[in-house]
């Protein structure tokens, strides 16, 4: 029997951040991408992944600290997957989003010199509407309720104190993990498929104190569905109780039971009401998704009022409730059909008569009902990106403008290449803080038609 590698450990000088949150440093030629570590530190780390050239590893001692460090406010920080700034001063994760964002640009013509500084969040903390946390078990037995474990789809760190939300869901996660437990009821085991709890979501609209709770086991408890709407009653409008049988893949609830409300909740963004399920898609911070889309509202009549407008990846539209004030029609497409649905809800519920949904999938062709051509278009497509087919039929239609939100810096970079081959040049790229103490960021990006 062969004796167990000791994980091999470095003491490297880190340079930068990237993309993913870890710092770069170098040992020789051979590059170290170092977790929970920031520029300009020297660190011991134990190396946890390495390739040919560059391996992966994780500062398990500060020996020079960046002036930019700070005692983490979290018990949990370097375990979790959330959060890989919470050691970090808020200007200075401010500050490394922009570098990291300004070298994806490299190599885009005149793109690094219009990169701004982030718009902050005017709240770091509590400030996520939406949270999934996963049951699991400890190597003991003891079931816990809360995120995983960097790297780890097994292992569960608990959630009831995280500062990603409020002081309510940190309440709901603490008393149903407290009842599933006196009850005695099991976590779902990802490798051995027993059955058990799967998941629990907790939604809130900020705009007007209302909460969805959704609970998500693979088969039905007696009195469990009782006892959970008396422990939470006080604290949701909507709950759920589901069952999903499907133990491969990420929870697909199959049968739906509300035990209290309506079955969906109501926010208020920028003075605009959306109706929000338990599958709707919305942005996390509701503070900063109002800034970004006041922005785009912004840059759209920044040379005058838009005749026709697209909101493309339109989701449940709000984008083109935003653009119908602007603009005198406004089409979204969207794939997935109940986004589409759910997006005629909301114009219904804002009496918005300009705005037209289509269903199609904006990266394989031309949706049919496109007008031939445009003023506006606005792009805000998943991470990764817009198709090579979808840039060229967006430039075919010759709209003057072009907004591009992005939550990729990569993806963003590489169709603004695309972009720019088209007659179009770069006037604007603001990059938008929504996730204060992670390494995203959501950029817009504004493209003109060359004269």
């Amino acid at each position: 029997m062969k004796p167990p590698r000791t994980p091999q450990e470095l003491v490297v000088r880190t340079e930068k951040m990237v993309y993913g949150g870890q710092a770069l440093a170098r040992a020789d030629r051979f590059v170290v991408f170092v977790d929970d570590a920031l520029p300009n530190e020297t660190v011991r780390a134990v190396l946890y992944k390495k390739k040919k050239q560059f391996a992966f590893g994780r500062a398990v001692e500060i020996l020079e600290a960046a002036p930019e460090r700070i005692p983490s406010d979290c018990p949990w920080t370097g375990d979790c997957g959330g959060c890989t700034f919470r050691h970090c001063t808020y200007p200075a994760q401010l500050r490394f989003k922009k570098e990291v964002l300004v070298e994806s640009l490299h190599g885009v013509p005149g793109a690094q010199e219009l990169v701004r500084d982030l718009v902050p969040a005017e709240q770091t903390t509590d400030y996520r509407n939406k949270m999934v946390f996963s049951f699991g078990a400890t190597m003991e037995g003891e079931l816990r309720l809360g995120l995983h474990r960097r790297g780890s789809f097994i292992h569960i760190i608990p959630a009831d104190r995280c500062l990603l939300q409020s002081a309510a869901s940190r309440e709901i996660v603490r008393r149903v993990a407290a009842l599933a437990k006196q009850m005695n009821i099991p976590a779902f085991h990802e490798i051995q498929k027993t059955p058990g709890l799967r998941s629990l979501t907790i939604r809130e609209a900020r705009g007007t104190n209302q909460r969805m709770v959704e609970l998500v086991t693979t088969t039905a408890y007696p009195g469990l569905a009782e006892h959970l709407l008396a422990i939470l009653e006080d604290l949701v409008d909507t709950l759920y109780f589901s069952i999903d049988t499907n133990i491969y893949g990420s929870p697909r609830p199959e049968k739906r039971t509300i035990l209290k409300g309506t079955g969906t909740i109501e926010e208020v963004l920028n003075g605009l009401r959306f109706r929000i399920g338990p599958d709707t898609f919305f942005q996390s911070n509701t503070a900063q998704a109002e800034k970004l889309f006041t922005r785009v509202r912004e840059l759209a009549t920044l040379h005058g009022r838009p005749s026709t407008a697209l909101d493309l990846f339109a989701g449940t539209g709000p984008i083109a409730l935003h653009l119908a004030s602007i603009a005198g029609r406004v089409i979204g497409v969207e794939s997935w059909e109940p986004s589409v649905l759910a997006a005629r809800e909301n114009l219904a519920l804002n009496d918005i008569q300009n705005v037209d949904m289509i269903a199609a999938d904006v990266n394989e062709a031309l949706p049919p009902g496109i007008p031939e051509k445009v003023d506006l278009v606005v792009v805000d497509p998943p991470r990764p990106g817009l198709s090579p087919e979808a840039i060229a039929w967006i430039a075919k239609l010759t709209p003057d403008t072009i907004l591009y939100v992005s939550c990729n810096p990569s993806t963003l970079a590489r169709d603004l290449k695309l972009f720019l081959q088209s007659p179009y040049h770069l006037e604007a790229i603001e990059p938008f803080d929504l996730f204060p103490h992670t390494f995203h960021m959501e950029t817009l990006a504004l493209l003109r038609r060359n004269p």
